[in-house]
């Protein structure tokens, strides 16, 4: 796992310490909404980071409604990999970087399991939603980069949809998780979050799908 990663499964532990010495506090009904931030890191082809927000409604004992809205800072397939690499073969220029970088939102529920020993609260989540994907392929020649201009005027490659620009697509999520409360009102979060991004071949000629995972820690509100 990257730096970053790591720096998550500390604050993971740190965020668990913290709740466990709340434990034994007298805790008042923290209500039926939550607001969360979230952190995490993308793992697949490209390993990265995530932020975003999440927003939750108490169904009744075992269901939740949840909304989240946030973005993944680069998750390139090898098949972006790849038509980027074609690219530049053809005209004799290098590729410095690809990435794609996904703002997603989604909707759906999660089902609350019994709870751990100690308020420990797993659960299991199911969403639907969208991701604009935006594209950021770089190429260079002799280590420097070159602009979408030069690329056109000087190499005569105009970029498709496939590798400049942004496009929307459907988002299926699934995930499991644990939360704890502290201090009353307050909550500490950790799950992992498969998200599968559709392909979209009506704007993309030979568009694949691409497979998401995050894992992410939040610190919320209840109210």
């Amino acid at each position: 796992m990257n730096r970053f990663g790591r720096w998550i499964v500390g604050l993971g532990a740190a965020a668990a310490c913290v709740t466990g010495t709340a434990a034994a506090q007298a805790t008042p009904d923290p209500g039926k909404m939550a607001a969360a931030f979230t952190v995490g890191a993308t793992l697949g082809n490209k390993s990265s980071s995530s932020f975003g927000g999440e927003f939750n409604y108490k169904l009744g004992t075992e269901w939740e409604a949840f909304v989240e809205v946030g973005r993944m800072r680069n998750v390139a397939s090898g098949d972006t990999d790849d038509r980027a690499q074609l690219v530049a073969n053809s005209v004799g220029i290098s590729v410095s970087s690809v990435a794609s970088k996904a703002t997603y939102f989604d909707a759906g529920v999660k089902y609350l399991f019994l709870p751990f020993k100690g308020g420990y609260q797993p659960y299991a989540s199911l969403g639907f939603g969208a991701a604009r994907v935006a594209q950021d392929v770089v190429f260079s020649v002799n280590g420097t980069e070159l602009s979408e201009t030069q690329l056109r005027d000087q190499y005569g490659v105009l970029l498709g949809t496939d590798l400049a620009g942004s496009t929307t697509k459907p988002l299926f999520l699934i995930g499991v998780g644990v939360s704890r409360n502290f201090h009353g009102m307050f909550y500490v979060d950790g799950s992992y979050r498969y998200g599968r991004i559709f392909a979209k071949t009506g704007t993309i000629e030979d568009d694949k799908g691409l497979n998401t995972q995050r894992v992410q820690v939040g610190i919320g509100i209840r109210f």
